[in-house]
């Protein structure tokens, strides 16, 4: 099952957003985990994942940027994109030789 599909699946069934908009969301989700990852394609058995990163950057339309938010007496936290159970998860896929620290690296003259 195609990844768009999953999450068409598990988002509300009144929600109206676009394959397009979806598509956007996995693939800024996946991008993640490649930076992550230092890799230029995805394990295949990382799909889901895809998806849940995608529902919850999803889920944060409007919000980006915001770590918490109290309006009145109501109090919302939001949870990392990659917790900590994703993590553990990634450790079984080793980064690409090479690629650590790669973008921090600067010339000097």
């Amino acid at each position: 099952m195609r990844n768009i599909d999953v999450m068409r699946i598990l988002l509300p069934p009144d929600d109206d957003s676009s394959d397009i908009k979806l598509q956007l969301l996995l693939d800024k989700a996946e991008n993640i985990l490649l930076d992550y990852l230092g890799r230029d394609t995805l394990p295949e058995r990382l799909n889901d994942m895809t998806v849940q990163i995608a529902i919850t950057l999803y889920n944060r339309l409007g919000n980006e940027g915001e770590e918490k938010r109290t309006e009145n007496d109501i109090s919302v936290s939001f949870s990392e994109l990659v917790t900590d159970d994703m993590l553990r998860r990634l450790k079984n896929y080793p980064r690409k030789v090479g690629t650590i620290n790669a973008a921090d690296t600067r010339q000097t003259s």
